[in-house]
């Protein structure tokens, strides 16, 4: 009755839907059930996605199932607790779960990947961002810290092979201190890495380790020197004043992110600006404006006298 009345003196004003109402179809495609406030997602709800078939796909992409949101809404984003699932057919399929804000994946949740991967921990605007463990599909694991979805601080990596490494990760390679346990062959490798290469290591036998019965065709002779711990400080010296660099913000690192992912397509870019006497793009259209030309020439002419 007071719906009515309110439409009826002022028949201009919007209703507002509030409380717990039944499924809602969109004029595109999918569902939405659960509470309201003020015609928006509020409390605890269910939103699917559109049903597409093959037709609709035609050229595009295979489908990929039907995308099903169960958890607690605020002002029609997702926030609070909930569950993202995939639904293909009569199969369920959990993606993720766990605590959302503003729309994004925020706190504390659970991943489960296509390529078998699954990570637990803490994320940030929809990256894993904080500690946190994921386990790889070919069965390597790591437990550390993260940073805008790449393994960044400190860490261990345990390998599916039985191999080792503690210390410190940066951009998701092996960046400086840390200690790699060769299992197989019962060797500690401890030294400074960049990009997952060694730059400075010490390597020793540790039989108690050895995964094999054999000993190692390559063995390490015993550390006889009196303060090994004073030389591997001096031989790290020069790394030290990389560990004291500031952190980066969280949106730079994710612009440093945006143009990692694309810096492989620098090659393919057209350099049109080259120091030699050949031209190598006679048709691009482009005039150089500097005299890099004449110095080369310049160069080519020097050296030929």
């Amino acid at each position: 009755m007071g719906t009515w009345l309110e439409r009826f003196v002022c028949p201009n004003k919007p209703v507002c839907s509030t409380g717990r109402r039944a499924t809602l179809y969109f004029p595109g495609g999918g569902t939405y059930a659960g509470y309201w406030k003020c015609n928006q997602h509020q409390g605890w709800g269910v939103k699917k996605t559109a049903k597409r078939d093959a037709k609709y796909y035609f050229d595009k992409k295979q489908p990929d199932g039907q995308l099903v949101y169960e958890g607690h809404w605020v002002m029609n984003k997702r926030q609070g607790i909930g569950s993202m699932l995939r639904k293909r057919g009569a199969d369920l399929q959990l993606i993720y779960a766990g605590r959302w804000y503003d729309d994004m994946k925020c706190g504390e949740g659970k991943q489960f990947y296509s390529d078998g991967c699954v990570y637990f921990g803490n994320w940030l605007r929809n990256r894993r961002h904080g500690l946190g463990i994921q386990w790889y599909g070919d069965g390597g694991i790591y437990v550390g810290e993260w940073e805008t979805n790449f393994r960044h601080g400190l860490g261990v990596m345990f390998y599916a092979n039985g191999n080792r490494y503690e210390g410190h990760f940066a951009r998701g390679y092996k960046n400086g201190e840390g200690v790699f346990y060769h299992m197989y062959t019962g060797q500690i490798q401890k030294g400074m890495w960049e990009n997952d290469n060694a730059k400075t290591s010490l390597m020793q036998d540790e039989a108690l380790i050895r995964r094999q019965d054999t000993v190692s065709p390559y063995p390490i002779e015993r550390n006889y020197l009196k303060y090994p711990n004073e030389i591997i400080r001096e031989l790290f010296q020069r790394y030290k004043p990389l560990g004291d660099n500031p952190h980066r913000r969280f949106n730079d690192t994710v612009t440093l992110e945006f143009i990692h992912h694309r810096r492989q397509f620098a090659c393919l870019e057209e350099r049109v600006v080259s120091p030699t006497n050949v031209d190598l793009y006679p048709n691009s259209g482009f005039v150089c404006t500097c005299n890099c030309a004449q110095i080369a020439r310049n160069d080519t002419k020097t050296s030929q006298i």
